[in-house]
């Protein structure tokens, strides 16, 4: 039985996609017989140690601007008040493996904690964790500049990097040119995420979009609302499901585009509550400026739904256009707008590209598949870590 340490700054209810990608990996090493420890950041209220589902959970307080929206202060404190628990783990249990999601804030436990080296580890990108990825952010890029010998001695330390995509992997490349880096997806559970039944209703008179995101510059968000003004003649209605920092400006946008009637902001709501929002929809947008992978285009293309994405990141690769869905170029509300139409006037081609996403789901995109890619990749480190001489696997 596998002894695993995972660490990662974010964890359910905390943050998106990385910190719920980092609970189902977890749970579903449990079911294969592994003991994993998640060391993450917690608010007021929660518990300081708890066991989920199998899972043994350790949190420490950070300065987390709010359960969506971390900010730096709360990435890095939650480093220093986690160091201590993390050197006291890492004596007290023979862990096989450590796994630190994200290089960076989660990485630097790499080189601040004693005795965590002698141990096999797994970085994962996850995108924000990667000089480049978003250029929206210059508070995010000039970190980046600054810490990107930190950065570089983080991937050089772990014996095996993986990122999100094959894109994410290339933007990584481009900080560490000679870092083998492997591409571990996210996943789905098709248990949750699936299909709404149909049962013969009449369709309803406006179409429904649907995006869920937080909502940060990097969405793209405003471009789909622009998107919707033009479209002011078409029968839909959008949902924004979410919340972040740029929620009320968005709102002003809707307002001042005169499309603030045809737009519902949803607010946050937790994953497990998703699956019937997304049944209740007849089309996901999703028009990000840059994005890793797209959690969120997975669960609605589980659960049926014909997706319109932007042509960046690792959205471009499950996404075939024309058949399960359609691409954009990113920051061109114009071609947003054509695709969306396209889409609203062809309910036969949307119910094909739905059944074409649940079946693509279904076949290549679980998180059982996700465990076992993690679990292969842990058996490696450690064997060729247990060689004689060897120190890491990558080399």
């Amino acid at each position: 039985m596998l002894r695993i340490l995972l660490l990662n700054y974010e964890f359910p209810p905390m943050g998106g996609g990385a910190g719920h990608a980092s609970f189902e990996l977890a749970k579903r090493l449990v079911a294969r017989g592994c003991h994993v420890d998640v060391l993450t950041s917690g608010i007021e209220g929660q518990a300081t140690e708890e066991s989920l589902q199998g899972v043994r959970v350790y949190r420490v307080r950070s300065l987390r601007r709010s359960i969506q929206d971390c900010g730096f202060r709360g990435a890095w404190s939650y480093v220093a008040a986690a160091q201590p628990v993390c050197r006291r783990l890492v004596r007290g249990r023979a862990y096989d493996v450590v796994h630190y999601f994200f290089g960076l804030p989660t990485g630097a436990l790499a080189v601040c904690t004693p005795g965590i080296g002698r141990i096999p580890s797994v970085v994962s990108l996850r995108g924000s964790d990667v000089p480049g990825y978003d250029d929206t952010n210059r508070a995010l890029a000039l970190a980046h500049r600054v810490l990107r010998p930190l950065t570089r001695a983080i991937w050089q330390r772990a014996d095996a990097v993986v990122a999100l995509s094959a894109s994410l992997r290339e933007q990584a490349r481009r900080t560490m040119p000679e870092c083998p880096i492997g591409v571990i997806p996210n996943g789905i559970d098709p248990s949750c995420f699936h299909p709404a039944q149909r049962n013969g209703h009449p369709a309803a008179a406006r179409v429904q979009l649907l995006t869920v995101a937080r909502l940060v510059r990097r969405k793209g968000l405003d471009d789909l609302l622009r998107a919707l003004a033009i479209l002011k003649d078409e029968p839909m209605h959008l949902t924004i499901q979410g919340t972040g920092a740029d929620e009320q400006e968005l709102q002003r946008l809707a307002v001042s585009l005169g499309v603030h009637d045809r737009v519902t902001f949803s607010g946050f709501r937790v994953r497990e509550l998703l699956p019937p929002v997304y049944q209740a929809a007849d089309l996901f947008v999703m028009p990000s400026l840059s994005e890793s992978f797209g959690l969120a285009v997975l669960e609605a293309m589980a659960c049926g739904l014909p997706v319109i994405v932007s042509q960046v990141g690792g959205m471009v690769e499950y996404i075939e256009e024309g058949t399960n869905g359609l691409l954009v170029p990113p920051r061109d509300p114009a071609a947003l707008a054509h695709a969306i139409r396209r889409l609203v006037a062809d309910a036969p081609l949307r119910q094909s590209m739905g059944a074409r996403n649940a079946q693509k789901i279904r076949a290549s995109y679980t998180w059982d598949r996700v465990a076992d890619a993690y679990l292969e990749t842990y058996q490696r480190v450690i064997a060729w870590r247990a060689k004689p001489g060897g120190l890491h696997a990558r080399r």
